[in-house]
């Protein structure tokens, strides 16, 4: 059966940022209707049903784009399906009041960046290894994101997760640098074990950020010693982050995964 239908999906807001509205970014329109912040896209469907879903998964894309850019994790409170064109009659919902809220507002060069990442994610194929990186990458960010205000170490874990997930993808070149520096230097005659040794997650999340290009200062090393904690906590006792070192660990995923993807641009 062929689309027919032509429907504009609508995901309300609980909280977004004061802008400029009536922007167009990846296919999304933002907006404010019934007092509240409004997220958009149109899309072909046979049903309502089959609408709601296709629309909510760009919408999903976008916001999660807006989260890894902005640090913060946006709620819908209500998503909205309504026909616009095609077989008659049109279906429509009734609209609901809502109290405003916003965040801190949201500048046009953040938005430029924003437009950038999602026109690289729109071109990337499915079937890459580094796209299926970057959705997990995201995913983990999220539920960061998610966690924060009631469960700050979990919250940590999850943006840890998402810096070690990129820096595995450079693990053989990292190894390969590794090989080519100890052949060129006094340690060339190490033992397999002896080298083993030096391929510390530190060491490779810092060879990461170098490839990256992202500035880490003495970061990666506090990030790294406080993960460890976990590991030797395990799970009988919790483990207390810092605001200073929780933001760290999130900044450092937020780079990481913008770095990652405008690297990925490159390829295309």
């Amino acid at each position: 059966m062929s689309e027919e239908n032509t429907y504009r999906v609508k995901a309300f807001l609980q909280l977004f940022h004061k802008m400029e509205l009536g922007q167009e970014l990846g296919g999304c329109k933002i907006d404010f209707e019934h007092n509240q912040y409004v997220i958009s896209t149109v899309v072909s469907a046979n049903t309502p049903e089959e609408a709601k879903n296709k629309g909510f998964l760009r919408l999903s894309q976008v916001l999660s784009v807006f989260s890894i850019h902005t640090g913060v994790s946006y709620k819908v409170n209500r998503l909205h399906t309504e026909q616009i064109s095609g077989k008659k009659p049109y279906l429509h919902m009734g609209a609901v009041e809502f109290v405003r809220q916003t965040y801190l507002p949201i500048g046009a060069k953040k938005i430029g960046e924003i437009e950038k990442t999602l026109a690289i994610l729109d071109k990337l194929p499915d079937e890459k290894k580094s796209t299926k990186i970057i959705d997990n990458a995201i995913n983990y960010f999220l539920r960061g994101c998610y966690l924060e205000t009631t469960w700050r170490s979990e919250s940590f874990l999850n943006f840890y997760k998402v810096i070690e997930l990129i820096a595995q993808d450079f693990q053989e070149s990292f190894h390969q640098t590794l090989q080519n520096q100890l052949a060129s230097s006094l340690l060339g005659g190490i033992t397999k074990e002896e080298r083993t040794h030096l391929l510390t997650s530190k060491r490779l999340i810092r060879f990461m950020c170098l490839q990256l290009g992202i500035d880490i200062s003495n970061d990666v090393s506090q990030i790294v010693e406080l993960r460890h904690k976990f590991s030797a906590h395990a799970t009988l006792k919790e483990v207390d982050v810092s605001f200073k070192e929780f933001n760290k660990c999130k900044a450092l995923a937020i780079k990481a995964i913008i770095n990652y993807i405008h690297q990925q641009a490159h390829s295309l």
